[in-house]
């Protein structure tokens, strides 16, 4: 099992270099791709509870909103396709004896997470110069470190359980330690990033990144396997040899980026 982890790790590290090295069409292809594989194993996971989502839509919804996002990003299409969606999914509850309201708010959730919130990837990897797509790497660097140091520091050291009900094996001891893990990874990497990319970001910015990445992160791992237990299944899915799926390896990206945007508009523009 860890070969296969570290092999699975090894090629998807060396993809990643490659994508945000050309970025551009490979890019915006691929994080297009790693959505929709996102929001395939989330409807997968809830139709073994008997749920009957519209995947097309959704699917459908998504290809939209990523060709929105590419060319007109500033557009207020992007809500109102959010809205729309909303309004489809309701209507065909209304006509079809098969589908009922939960089936279209799992359509939209689907949508939403991990449809929209895998997309947002666009959003942070495609910012102008100076940033450009240096503060989607900080944020990995930081979110990933998150994960390693909890499971290491927490299988080290791990006494007092974080959320039994939902994540067994996950620590109080981990959680902190993750959160460590997050800044140094984080002011490392804003070091480099400053040095030799000069990415003008004070150190200041950069623990209050790792800060969230490390909670925001956390939380999202949470979310996912609170879905997982609810769905009874082990992984999303099977598409990565040792890590599970799509949604087993972003589970933390997908809330970290979003808030890391939102906090590039507020304190960094």
């Amino acid at each position: 099992m860890l070969f296969k982890r570290v092999i699975s790790a090894t090629a998807g590290i060396i993809y990643l270099i490659i994508v945000l090295y050309f970025r551009g069409w490979l890019f915006n292809i691929s994080v297009l791709v790693v959505s929709l594989l996102g929001m395939y194993e989330f409807y997968v996971s809830l139709r073994k509870k008997g749920y009957k989502p519209v995947s097309l839509l959704g699917y459908l919804y998504l290809a939209v909103f990523f060709y929105l996002t590419t060319t007109r990003p500033d557009s207020p299409l992007l809500l109102a396709i959010t809205l729309m969606a909303t309004m489809i999914s309701l209507f065909f509850t209304v006509i079809s004896n098969q589908i009922n309201v939960m089936d279209a708010f799992i359509t939209i959730t689907g949508l939403v997470y991990p449809g929209m919130t895998l997309l947002s990837l666009l959003w942070l990897g495609n910012l102008p110069h100076p940033y450009v797509h240096y503060l989607l790497i900080f944020t990995l660097v930081a979110t990933w470190s998150t994960d390693t140091f909890a499971y290491f520091v927490g299988m080290k050291y791990g006494k007092n359980k974080l959320c039994p009900h939902i994540s067994p094996k996950k620590t109080v001891e981990g959680s902190l330690g993750g959160l460590a893990g997050s800044v140094i990874a984080g002011v490392v990497t804003g070091w480099v990033l400053g040095s030799f990319c000069q990415v003008p970001i004070g150190y200041g910015h950069y623990i209050i990144m790792s800060l969230i990445c490390g909670i925001v992160s956390q939380a999202g791992d949470l979310t996912a396997s609170s879905i997982k237990r609810y769905c009874g299944i082990k992984d999303y899915g099977h598409i990565l040899p040792g890590h599970g799926g799509i949604l087993d390896r972003f589970d933390s990206i997908m809330f970290a980026v979003p808030v890391i945007y939102s906090y590039y508009l507020i304190c960094l523009v």
